[in-house]
């Protein structure tokens, strides 16, 4: 057995605070409609069901642009949800419509410039887009493709893949811009929810808030180039376990490893490390994480905890560990550690 380590599962405790700490719960769709593929679904019924829910239970909708407002003050409000949808396909506006306009919540749409022009019958025109500003909506950045951002081509070296992104990134942002008549927020959803250190690096110096598809809620100690977003289609539609997520907690996470998403093709086991900043509202013994299936229950030890996954399979996954909060009844914090292993041709499946 070949084992190639990323580190241990490791919280280190600095000084305690007394409450939950707050975050931001994004979440993520993609179709809106009952005949397309429903692993990345979800009905206008489904939808119109999670906004009254929002509704009914007094969460405050906002922008992505006045999260990242909230988030910096000292205290972050309770009780903070934003919505997004990834490509912009044309059901969201025909199944959406009528749902946008009467709940008038902000959500964002991260659109892909070039595929809208290469493919308009399956796309949000510009003019539909612009009318759903109307009731919410910020048009945002997925590129000018959707492809595998971090695959490099064979005999590319790393300033033609640097220019190569850069110019799908900027290109996207000048035409959103122009499309819509004034600079619009630099907001990036990663084709895939795939990102390395070297993207999230190009990212950070276009001054974008960059996001991902690993779960979990946007906290005060989150990158901004790694927010995480929780799925909201097909099973996760549900609204008995989706409920759970949206009033979860922001484990305060100040880094992990793996810091790289992407393991070797050959590893048979990964070690995940997590530094985190203490709180007394929060029991490092009651942390159970979820992988692939099985439960994992880690070694807690020395301010640290620690656990090992085993064989990871070839594409991407995700570890997410959770533990309920000692001051909320019935909420839990959450983080997610996204994972990709390639085949041994260094790819892997959409």
């Amino acid at each position: 057995m070949r084992a190639l380590g990323f580190g241990l599962l490791w919280l280190i405790l600095v000084p305690f605070s007394h409450a939950a700490e707050h975050g931001v719960v994004v979440l993520q769709y993609h179709h809106v409609g009952d005949d397309t593929p429903r692993v990345t679904s979800v009905t206008a019924a489904e939808l119109e069901q999670h906004f009254a829910y929002l509704k009914e239970h007094d969460y405050k909708v906002v922008s992505l642009t006045e999260a990242k407002e909230l988030l910096a003050q000292e205290r972050v409000p309770d009780k903070l949800v934003s919505i997004t949808f990834d490509d912009g396909w044309r059901n969201v506006y025909d199944n959406g419509l009528e749902i946008f306009k009467k709940y008038r919540y902000p959500f964002t749409i991260f659109v892909n410039p070039y595929l809208m022009e290469e493919t308009p019958r399956i796309y949000m025109s510009w003019e539909q887009l612009r009318e759903l500003t109307e009731y919410g909506a910020t048009i945002a950045n997925h590129s000018q493709f959707h492809e595998h951002m971090t695959w490099r081509d064979a005999g590319q070296d790393e300033a033609a893949w640097q220019q190569r992104q850069l110019t799908a990134i900027v290109d996207a942002q000048l035409v959103i811009d122009d499309e819509l008549g004034s600079p619009q927020p630099r907001l990036f959803a990663y084709p895939y929810g795939e990102y390395d250190a070297k993207l999230a690096e190009l990212l950070a110096e276009q001054e974008f808030l960059a996001f991902g598809q690993h779960s979990g809620p946007w906290g005060p100690h989150t990158k901004a180039t790694e927010i995480p977003r929780f799925p909201a289609s097909a099973n996760y539609a549900n609204l008995d376990t989706l409920k759970t997520k949206i009033g979860s907690l922001p484990l305060p996470v100040t880094a992990h490893e793996p810091a790289e998403m992407e393991v070797a093709s050959d590893v048979e086991e990964v070690n995940v490390r997590l530094h985190i900043a203490a709180s007394d509202d929060v029991q490092l013994q009651r942390m159970n994480c979820f992988y692939q299936g099985d439960v994992i229950q880690p070694n807690v030890a020395d301010e640290s905890v620690e656990f090992t996954l085993s064989q990871p399979p070839i594409g991407r996954s995700r570890v997410n560990c959770t533990l309920p909060s000692r001051s909320l009844s019935g909420r839990f914090y959450w983080y997610s550690v996204p994972l990709v292993r390639p085949n041994e041709q260094g790819r892997w499946p959409d």
